[in-house]
């Protein structure tokens, strides 16, 4: 895995320069793009299996009176663009109430050929008044039939790693998850009720999630 994860952290930083260059007209194509909106009052909406569980992020909830024309008017509003494919491309949220101006966070994906994701994270500036900020490039991908893995970066020093490791029935058993601020690897192990259906997420002996019943 150190190996992949080095490979792929020189392959993103490579890029780096071009798509600091490029950000801007990068999300304007991704929002022309856009077939219809979603709406969330927080992350909702992932390429990551299991995305909010591994973090202990709390999932937003789908919001349904919002009109696009307000969708960049306050914070709480997370909004999710989908090409014609049903395909997630973008998702945005202002970085406060009423003023565009200080910026809004911005994710966009580009899904490729072997179903591997692209994800460019940045805080945009619709108005331009100040240069939109690349903040990390991500790259989640297959590595083979029981393995993906997601490695980001956020510039030169900073790096993340996720290793998905499933089973024969394609349901993940553990996640072996490392960064640049954690010396030894971390393993979260999925543990599933009879049916199925995910019941807690352990590291070592300690239970890390626990669905709520």
């Amino acid at each position: 895995m150190q190996l992949l994860v080095h490979k792929i952290r020189n392959e993103l930083l490579n890029k780096w320069t071009e798509v600091e260059m490029n950000i801007y007209s990068m999300i304007t194509k991704k929002l022309s793009e856009v077939s219809y909106w979603r709406y969330a009052s927080d992350e909702y909406f992932t390429h990551l299996p299991y995305f909010h569980e591994i973090n202990k992020f709390k999932k937003g909830r789908i919001l349904k009176d919002v009109i696009e024309s307000e969708r960049l008017s306050k914070r709480m509003i997370h909004s999710f663009g989908f090409n014609e494919l049903d395909e997630l491309i973008i998702m945005q949220y202002p970085q406060t109430d009423n003023n565009i101006k200080l910026g809004t966070g911005t994710k966009i994906y580009t899904i490729n050929a072997d179903k591997s994701v692209n994800t460019f994270i940045a805080r945009w500036y619709p108005d331009n008044n100040f240069p939109t900020k690349l903040l990390s490039i991500n790259l989640f991908k297959p590595v083979d039939e029981h393995s993906w893995i997601e490695v980001g970066i956020g510039g030169e020093k900073n790096w993340s790693a996720m290793n998905y490791i499933y089973n024969d029935v394609n349901r993940i058993e553990n996640v072996i998850t490392c960064n640049s601020d954690v010396e030894k690897p971390l393993s979260y192990n999925f543990i599933y009720d009879n049916e199925e259906e995910l019941e807690k997420i352990k590291i070592g002996e300690v239970v890390w999630w626990k669905r709520k019943k």
